[in-house]
């Protein structure tokens, strides 16, 4: 299957296929993972400049550790060794793996859609000085699953919507942000990678407390709102230690890529055409010198979300961890006629991009 096809067979079998912890599936995180890949497949001129931004990231970062003096190809460098973490690794559609992966001993992807093993696999079989990489399938965060799925039980088990509430209220206040396995298992990373993770990582237990609630009362989880704000800030506390957690390795590089913020848009005249012509640069978004987000067609901003609840990923690095300016850029996820449901409208990420340096 090439780059330009949508889902096929063959990913609807790895689909099928999956293993690990049936929660996972349950909650949503495997049919997103093949979901994400047909999202990719029918938008992939408009994804692409959103891809190399962060792909070309990765390759600054893999000069410096192969050598920069260095007159070797990188993949031939003598400065190979140690672990590469990547998380939330999905189908590596902006990680240069073929550049990045030979500079190192060992090669970790972590991620919770099982269905990314024989998909990787598949991609990096036969490709000269890659290792093969190794798969952590669960939880990135090692919480926000167990989270959701004692959510799930105490909605179940409440005689009303407003008693769900105040239990589910009380519960997220509790609940702490896990170290997870990965920030403790390998003591020779030299380079960790999070790239469009930090803002998801309570996007499907979100939804997934929502829909359980809505089920079994017939009304909007939102409407509660010390329990909306309680599984927010459960949420904030997840994130933090996510960049306390990349910045732990400090003799390591570390890359961290999120949205930043989520704007909807409807066309406001008509523009025929438009996913079937070639893409227009930078897939027809980019920022301005104010930082906001310029269209290549007449559009109105209907919508304007904050995926970060308020947070800022610079004031997340802990103390000391020596990080450059970041880099923002707008990626056109869903451009206008490109799926059902946005045949006059469509959906921009603004992502902001950082690198730690190591200690």
């Amino acid at each position: 299957m090439t780059g330009g096809e949508r889902v096929g067979l063959r990913d609807v079998w790895d689909y099928i296929r999956a293993k690990g912890d049936p929660r996972l599936r349950r909650q949503g995180y495997v049919s997103n993972g093949v979901g994400l890949l047909e999202r990719y497949r029918r938008a992939e001129r408009f994804w692409e400049p959103h891809l190399e931004n962060n792909r070309q990231a990765l390759r600054e970062i893999a000069a410096q550790l192969a050598g920069a003096n260095s007159q070797q190809p990188i993949a031939n460098s003598q400065a190979r060794g140690g672990t590469l973490l990547v998380l939330g690794a999905g189908r590596l559609l902006d990680v240069p793996w073929r550049e990045l992966f030979p500079l190192f001993a060992r090669v970790v992807l972590a991620d919770a859609d099982g269905a990314i093993v024989p998909h990787v696999e598949r991609l990096v079989a036969g490709a000269p000085g890659v290792p093969k990489p190794l798969f952590e399938i669960g939880d990135v965060t090692a919480s926000v699953v167990d989270a959701a799925a004692w959510a799930e039980h105490t909605i179940r088990a409440a005689g009303s919507a407003s008693s769900a509430a105040q239990a589910l209220a009380e519960g997220f206040e509790r609940a702490g942000a896990e170290q997870p396995p990965w920030a403790r298992t390998y003591a020779d990373v030299r380079l960790v990678v999070s790239t469009n993770l930090l803002s998801q990582l309570g996007y499907f237990p979100r939804v997934h407390v929502q829909t359980a609630f809505r089920k079994r009362f017939g009304e909007p989880f939102a409407e509660h709102e010390r329990a909306a704000e309680s599984l927010e800030r459960y949420f904030d506390r997840v994130r933090a230690r996510h960049i306390a957690d990349v910045a732990s390795f400090k003799k390591a590089w570390a890359y961290v890529s999120t949205d930043v913020e989520v704007l909807a848009y409807e066309l406001t005249a008509p523009a025929a055409g438009i996913t079937s012509a070639p893409a227009p640069a930078n897939g027809g978004v980019e920022l301005n010198a104010r930082g906001d987000v310029e269209f290549a067609w007449p559009v109105k901003v209907e919508k304007c979300d904050d995926p970060l609840h308020g947070q800022r990923v610079k004031d997340l690095w802990p103390r000391g961890a020596k990080v450059g300016p970041p880099r923002r850029w707008a990626w056109h996820i869903i451009p206008q006629g490109s799926e059902k449901g946005y045949l006059d409208r469509g959906r921009v990420h603004v992502v902001e991009a950082w690198v730690k340096l190591p200690a």
